[in-house]
């Protein structure tokens, strides 16, 4: 299935970091999210999708067209994948949902993390998963994520002797966000905008993934709101 030439993998960061081949559009979209990754209020979000299998929730930009396992893209990953644009069987348009998306011992409560602390993962990770920009940004105001576009260049060292000697380029570019929800579900959020990535579909990315709910954070805001109740009436 063609779907698409590059895969991104999951990853931590701290403030923002850019390779100098990072195109200007996204590298500005990006910087967009430092704020509030869900600050775009002229971007519209009508639809909310459920999913039945895992739980999750999501506002889209509209209607899927069509929903499949993300295990057909990632033969080891759990989720749906979201199509909203596409031709045959090449996705155009849509977003990734991932389920169990991180390891949780590898990866550290973002919202706790130091600046020093972030800065060193971010600049590890950065050099190893073909990334042309990686941030930490406020998905919420009180919780954090990751953020990155993937590159269309990636320089390969194929004789191990530490420089670059292969240029691998990838059919197109991904944006990725990977967090937790309130309850400790581990997700990451992709978005496959073929063949380039256009800034209405960053900023609908970008406010779509700070919306992402799961029925544990709904049953534990039920029952905070229970207890608040409870208090009240005392």
């Amino acid at each position: 299935m063609k779907i698409y030439a590059y895969l991104a993998a999951a990853a931590l960061g701290a403030s923002f970091l850019m390779a100098p081949a990072m195109p200007a559009m996204a590298a500005a979209q990006a910087a967009d999210v430092q704020g509030n990754a869900g600050e775009s209020a002229e971007i519209s979000l009508p639809y909310t999708y459920t999913s039945k299998q895992y739980g999750f929730s999501i506002q889209c930009p509209q209607k899927p067209v069509g929903v499949i396992p993300a295990s057909l893209l990632y033969e080891d990953k759990q989720g749906d994948v979201l199509i909203f644009d596409n031709e045959e069987y090449n996705i155009k348009y849509a977003w990734i949902v991932l389920t169990d998306a991180f390891d949780d011992k590898k990866v550290p409560d973002l919202n706790k993390l130091k600046p020093q602390e972030a800065e060193k993962l971010l600049q590890g990770i950065m050099g190893s998963n073909g990334y042309e920009g990686i941030m930490l940004v406020n998905l919420t105001p009180k919780n954090k994520a990751i953020y990155a576009v993937t590159a269309k260049e990636i320089e390969i060292d194929t004789d191990g002797d530490g420089k670059a000697d292969e240029v691998a380029k990838a059919d197109t570019q991904m944006a990725v966000a990977f967090f937790r929800t309130p309850s400790g579900k581990r997700y990451g959020v992709e978005l496959i905008d073929n063949p380039d990535l256009r800034a209405s579909s960053l900023a609908a990315f970008q406010k779509g993934i700070a919306t992402l709910t799961d029925s544990q954070d709904k049953a534990m805001a039920k029952q905070a709101n229970s207890k608040k109740n409870k208090k009240n009436k005392k």
